[in-house]
């Protein structure tokens, strides 16, 4: 999975749980013009391919291993203070 920014019509946007391996927040929405809003979430390459079908803008904010890793250095921050 990759951190993206996704971006489109309210009619589109509103189909965004119907896209498989597609998480995103609601709450990370936000209104860009009268008809267009933007959400962020975590998308698999399948489901990036489907929301560019949809006609769906896609912006890759972190990919897969650029995630990986950071979630790594935060896991070992995290164990490293409880060792402390």
């Amino acid at each position: 999975m990759q951190l993206v920014r996704i971006a489109g019509p309210t009619t589109a946007m509103r189909a965004l749980s119907q896209v498989q391996g597609l998480d995103f927040e609601r709450t990370s929405a936000s209104r860009l013009d009268e008809d267009n809003w933007q959400v962020a979430g975590y998308a698999t390459d399948e489901a990036l391919a489907e929301l560019e079908e949809r006609g769906l803008r896609t912006e890759l904010i972190a990919t897969a291993d650029t995630l990986s890793a950071e979630r790594d250095e935060l896991f070992g921050q995290i164990t490293r203070d409880e060792d402390d």
